[in-house]
């Protein structure tokens, strides 16, 4: 019976580097994705390559030795293509409080983080928030009974239905995005109806590429029930979508918006629409800054 003989020492050798180099390129290559790169660089460890993979605004920070001990984060790529993508990551307290933000990234000579986004401009929507949590019923009872004389139109509210309204809306405008889905799901048959009534009266209407039409006064009282403030159509930046508005602040803000074909789905880019995330059935939320 013949043995095999062993290998040669040459043959052993470029055996090992072979190896060597596809075992490296398979981590390299597994590390330099967007979504890869979002966990390293939040992870809890210090990212000794991070100057390799910033680039624009992005400083660096924040990164996962910024966070508190007392924290989570889970990440979920928003959309990718051979030279952007976009990571969604949400930092959870151990209250259940989340917070989420947008990591851009650029394709270059690997894949480098360009700036980091959230809805800014929220602090006097909390503050509102706040206000209208803490109301008792005489409160808001003497608010309504005070406004039947104001002349002004700077009364908070004016009804019972009105507070409720202010009160869901910034809670809504606040939430994370998975509670911002949830409530589209909770309320997706009363959505699509709406949907569909105002889609059928836009037949006849010219969607204008250059301004943003309002199409919800025929809906008024059901969009409210929902916590929406408008709902629109047109303009440079949304074009065919319809976009129901919860709320926000000057440029940011946070909605739903429903588009035929994904096609005429705008562009994610932290300078404007910094987060687009897909629900379904060609419903999506978003957030703008």
């Amino acid at each position: 019976m013949r043995h095999a003989e062993p290998l040669a020492p040459i043959k052993m050798k470029r055996l090992y580097i072979i190896c060597t180099i596809f075992l490296l390129s398979t981590f390299c290559y597994g590390q330099n994705t967007p979504l890869a790169l979002a966990k390293t660089i939040f992870a809890r460890d210090t990212f000794p390559n991070l100057d390799k993979h910033i680039t624009g605004e992005y400083n660096g920070h924040p990164n996962g030795t910024d966070l508190p001990e007392n924290v989570t984060t889970d990440f979920l790529l928003l959309g990718q293509d051979e030279k952007k993508a976009v990571i969604n990551i949400t930092i959870t307290d151990s209250a259940g409080q989340a917070f989420d933000g947008y990591l851009h990234f650029v394709k270059q000579d690997v894949w480098k983080i360009t700036a980091f986004r959230a809805l800014a401009m929220t602090g006097i929507i909390a503050q509102v928030k706040e206000m209208f949590e803490n109301m008792t019923p005489t409160q808001i009872d003497s608010i309504i009974v005070q406004s039947k004389n104001d002349s002004t139109g700077h009364a908070m509210f004016r009804s019972r239905e009105e507070y409720e309204y202010e009160l869901g809306n910034s809670r809504l405008t606040l939430a994370s995005d998975q509670e911002i889905i949830n409530h589209f799901k909770k309320n997706e048959k009363e959505f699509n109806r709406i949907k569909d009534e105002i889609l059928e009266e836009l037949q006849s209407t010219t969607v204008d590429s250059e301004w943003s039409i309002r199409v919800e006064e025929n809906h008024n009282e059901a969009v409210r029930r929902m916590y929406i403030s408008s709902v629109s159509t047109g303009g440079y930046q949304f074009g065919n979508c319809l976009k129901f508005l919860i709320g926000g602040m000057v440029d940011n803000f946070v909605g739903y918006l429903f588009v035929k074909d994904k096609k005429d789905l705008p562009d994610m880019t932290p300078k404007r629409i910094i987060m687009i995330r897909e629900i379904g059935s060609g419903w999506y939320m978003y957030k703008t800054t």
